[in-house]
């Protein structure tokens, strides 16, 4: 396991779950839920770009703001009542240089509220387990730092081969059952599980399409990245 990232907008008590997580990697850890409060949603809020393009709602980030205080306290409400459902993903289709389309899904801001807020929590906990050797979408590492590691190891003469492999479609075919298993072996707070299946299990709407995929995490959302590392560390790294 490589140095622990502790972003310095962590909140105390998240810290202490980073903190236990780094203590004990073979612990299931509990009472997580109640991190995502009004501040982490705030959080969450503050770090969304003001001009990120709109859901199937319609609503912009300046929109939802005008009334923040009191659109994340209904929003905590409903978390807490198991009343919240993350709404539809907008999909875009970008086109690619091989004439090939990559899909992109849009959230509402709300979702992306929740989404970056859960995303803190498992952040506090899985930053203690990955490798050292992991770089993608992880806070505070870039491509630039794998390849200043890769020219020391070629250079001190540590590398007898190099392989660059591509992995087809990883967003859209990881296997969600899978998935919620590799989770279960860290996290035993099913209050949080519920709120990671319901940021899984979301329809797509892709032009006039609706569309209800049994497999993948939608490319776009700010959770997935980190839920491909996760997918990652069990099936690639350890």
């Amino acid at each position: 396991m490589g140095a622990a990232a502790t972003p310095p907008q962590m909140s105390p008590g998240l810290l202490k779950v980073a903190e236990r997580a780094k203590r004990h990697p073979d612990v299931r850890m509990l009472a997580l839920a109640h991190h995502i409060d009004e501040p982490a949603l705030e959080r969450a809020y503050r770090s969304l770009r003001k001009q990120a393009a709109v859901g199937v709602d319609g609503i912009t980030v300046e929109q939802y703001g005008e009334r923040l205080a009191e659109n994340l306290q209904a929003l905590r409400a409903r978390m807490k009542a198991g009343q919240y459902r993350h709404q539809p993903i907008r999909r875009v289709n970008i086109p690619k240089d091989n004439g090939s389309t990559r899909p992109i899904g849009i959230s509402t801001v709300e979702d992306k509220i929740v989404q970056g807020a859960l995303r803190e929590v498992l952040e506090a906990i899985y930053e203690q387990d990955f490798l050292d050797c992991s770089y993608g979408f992880r806070p505070g590492r870039s491509a630039h730092d794998a390849i200043r590691k890769l020219d020391e190891v070629i250079t001190s003469g540590s590398a007898n081969y190099i392989v660059e492999a591509d992995i087809v479609s990883f967003f859209d075919s990881i296997d969600r059952k899978v998935l919620m298993e590799m989770l279960r072996d860290r996290i035993a707070d099913e209050k949080l599980m519920r709120l990671v299946g319901k940021c899984l299990h979301v329809g797509i709407l892709d032009g006039e399409r609706y569309l209800e995929p049994d497999e993948g995490t939608a490319q776009g959302s700010s959770l997935s990245p980190l839920l491909g590392n996760v997918y990652l560390h069990h099936v690639l790294d350890i």
